[in-house]
């Protein structure tokens, strides 16, 4: 053979054995994903497993620099939690103080491979997210554009998954930017802007890159607004807060995006403020806290609550804080927290700020939630003590596909709690997620309870506090549904609390 033939083959075969023994690397796609505002100086860090290889564990390391010359920590031999994912908490010797962590994670075997890191990053913010946000929706009269179609799907906030968007044209000749004009239809003071550019937490087509915003009263002479201007963007989501400016119109300037057009699924405007207290009816009524993105509820509570003979108050969670609650009339003879079928880091979570204080702090109105209002019980505690399960649980669609649903099995210990009265055990419920509540919460508040689960946790109750949750939709109107009573029972419960 020669030389330069063996020089070669010894290259391929070094290559092809290289590329035969890489070992993948774990996924950062569950939560945080990047860029999340996580609320606990002691993070859930919950990440996609590598592969199926049960000797496989990972090392994870965090730092306040992208390239981890700033190292907080390195955390060694995490183990897989199940056959979708691995957590592990950020430890109390640890304990994060608010500000930007990058981290990353990487696999690695006995024999001492390891593969590629893959990283993402957070904000903590705990100082902030301990009482209502202090800002208030906006609302926008029209929306204007410098090309393209569809702008006001930049302001369609009851597009749950904002799944709709702008697109600008590309610039024609002698085109400098692309605009979009919010007009507010009086003159309004702002100081938030909340922007999402694309639905993916990589970089895709149409991310803004360097953009800024005005205002004006005339359409004509426009100022530059201070602490808006944002150059070498690197994300998809933006919170944009600057000092308060009012004007009828306020225009984002887009200087530079990293494709031939720029896109935009959804901005929302803010004001410094409080809510708006609701009027409430005489007697007793249910408090119904719409989590959908437009503030409404999900599946079918208003009706099952209205149903058995209760009057209802509907308010959105953006709008809801442990202030409005008191300042209420009389106070609701229960409060119910809805669904909502959107991902968490599409969403402006700020403004469930309020709504985390009340499941906090309020001991004194029986509480109940429903799939996001389930995991919201956690993550008002922590946004991470939440997780995605990598899987979807649709038990509606399992059904009509004949494929096996897992049933919800009470736990022995509460099988004769008030709330399980006329459920059998175990029994079907209306799945429709793929989020769940990690167990991490349970180790440390002991004072809830886990009373029902399948394969992740089912149902809880503060053994303290008069508050239930479900993951399951109960109030769900399908006929194999066997948990409807639990919705029924609570309302019993609810209406002989004092």
């Amino acid at each position: 053979m020669k030389p330069c033939r063996a020089l070669l083959f010894l290259t391929t075969l070094w290559c092809s054995f290289s590329f035969a023994t890489s070992l993948p690397a774990p996924r950062l796609n569950n939560n945080p994903q990047w860029d999340m505002v996580l609320t606990n100086p002691q993070p859930v860090l919950t990440f996609s497993l590598a592969g199926s290889d049960p000797s496989w564990v990972y090392e994870l390391q965090m730092a306040k620099d992208a390239k981890f010359r700033q190292t907080v920590a390195t955390y060694s031999d995490i183990r897989p939690f199940n056959q979708y994912y691995a957590q592990m908490r950020i430890p109390a010797r640890d304990a994060l103080s608010d500000g930007r962590y990058y981290w990353r994670v990487r696999t690695l075997t006995p024999k001492g491979m390891s593969s590629d890191w893959v990283v993402s990053r957070f904000t903590l913010d705990v100082a902030g997210s301990r009482t209502f946000s202090g800002y208030v929706r906006a609302p926008v009269k029209q929306v204007l554009a410098s090309s393209g179609e569809n702008p006001n799907n930049i302001i369609d906030w009851d597009d749950q998954g904002q799944l709709t968007y702008w697109n600008s044209a590309p610039l024609g000749v002698g085109d400098k930017d692309n605009w979009i004009v919010l007009d507010m239809g009086k003159r309004t003071t702002l100081s938030r802007f909340w922007m999402l550019s694309t639905r993916s937490i990589t970089p895709a087509p149409g991310w803004l890159v360097d953009f800024y915003w005005q205002s004006s009263d005339d359409l004509n002479q426009w100022k530059t607004i201070e602490d808006t201007r944002v150059t070498g963007n690197d994300t998809y989501r933006n919170i944009i807060d600057f000092k308060p400016v009012t004007a009828r119109f306020f225009r984002l300037m887009i200087n530079k995006q990293n494709a031939l057009q720029a896109q935009i699924n959804a901005i929302i405007p803010y004001s410094r403020g409080k809510p708006a207290i609701p009027d409430v009816p005489d007697g007793r009524y249910v408090l119904l806290v719409g989590n959908q993105m437009d503030g409404y509820t999900y599946t079918h509570l208003k009706r099952f609550v209205e149903s058995k003979g209760y009057k209802t108050v509907l308010i959105p969670h953006y709008d809801f804080s442990l202030d409005v609650l008191r300042r209420l009339k009389h106070r609701p003879m229960a409060i119910m927290f809805s669904g909502n079928n959107a991902d968490w880091q599409y969403l402006p979570m700020f403004e469930y700020y309020g709504e985390y204080e009340v499941m906090r702090d309020v001991d004194n109105i029986p509480m109940m939630g429903m799939c996001a209002g389930n995991e919201f019980f956690a993550m008002a505690h922590g946004i991470s003590f939440a997780h995605w399960m990598e899987w979807f649980d649709d038990s509606i669609f399992r059904r009509y596909m004949g494929l096996p649903v897992d049933k919800v099995e009470i736990l022995p210990q509460f099988s004769s709690d008030p709330l399980f009265d006329k459920v059998p055990n175990p029994f079907q419920a209306v799945e429709i997620h793929s989020w769940a509540v990690s167990q991490e919460f349970i180790k440390e508040h002991q004072d809830f309870a886990v009373m029902a689960r399948s394969s992740y946790i089912q149902v809880m109750r503060n053994m303290n506090r008069p508050v239930y949750s479900t993951q399951f939709h109960p109030a769900a109107v399908v006929p194999y549904n066997q948990s409807e009573p639990i919705m029924a029972n609570f309302l019993e419960l609810s209406s002989r609390w004092h």
